[in-house]
């Protein structure tokens, strides 16, 4: 066998280790509770791209990206980048659109395995983007929060009560019950 094949394999050997690991580091905290599901989901689909292109290469495919390795480090700066947007809702959109490709890319990758078909990898690539952008754009920026429970935080200033909203789930909930004065106020004035 000739040196440089010897070199091929081992760096394709290599190079499935590295996407492993490092989709494994990006997989879990995606999967812990967070408070950027955004975030989590970026990750989701960088570790799903890394994970099913160290498949296909586990499984003889050839690695398409002409960058290599050199995938991973711009896959995390432009997350990075992403990250640091100021505008909540350009950083959304820059966040869906990222996470629309990592998910297009890991179903392009999956649909390549499964089919080794061109045509099938890119109405895969087509879906799993869609599906990735959709996710990010479905979770509202802390503004679209607050607006969706202004209407029970203005119920608790009305009342005397305490309305909290979590914003890393956009849920909210009175946290005090209804001031007994109140509810005998509203009694007495039924009658």
């Amino acid at each position: 066998m000739p040196c440089w094949r010897l070199v091929r394999i081992a760096y394709l050997e290599l190079l499935q280790r590295i996407l492993l690991f490092v989709a494994l580091l990006l997989a879990s905290p995606a999967y812990a509770d967070s408070p950027n599901p955004a975030s989590d989901l970026v990750n989701a689909g960088i570790a799903a791209d890394l994970g099913t292109t160290a498949i296909g290469l586990g499984l003889g495919a050839a690695e398409m990206n002409p960058l290599g390795f050199l995938v991973i480090p711009l896959k995390l700066i432009a997350k990075a980048n992403i990250d640091k947007i100021e505008d909540q809702n350009e950083r959304r959109f820059q966040t869906a659109q990222f996470t629309g490709i990592q998910f297009g890319a890991a179903a392009a990758n999956i649909c390549t395995i499964a089919l080794a078909s061109p045509p099938a990898a890119a109405l895969c690539f087509l879906g799993g983007m869609m599906l990735g952008y959709g996710k990010v754009m479905a979770i509202p920026t802390t503004d679209d929060c607050m607006n969706r429970h202004m209407n029970q935080m203005q119920e608790a200033v009305d009342t005397g009560r305490v309305y909290r909203v979590d914003l890393a789930t956009c849920t909210g909930r009175f946290v005090d019950p209804l001031p007994v004065y109140a509810a005998g106020a509203s009694l007495e004035e039924q009658h």
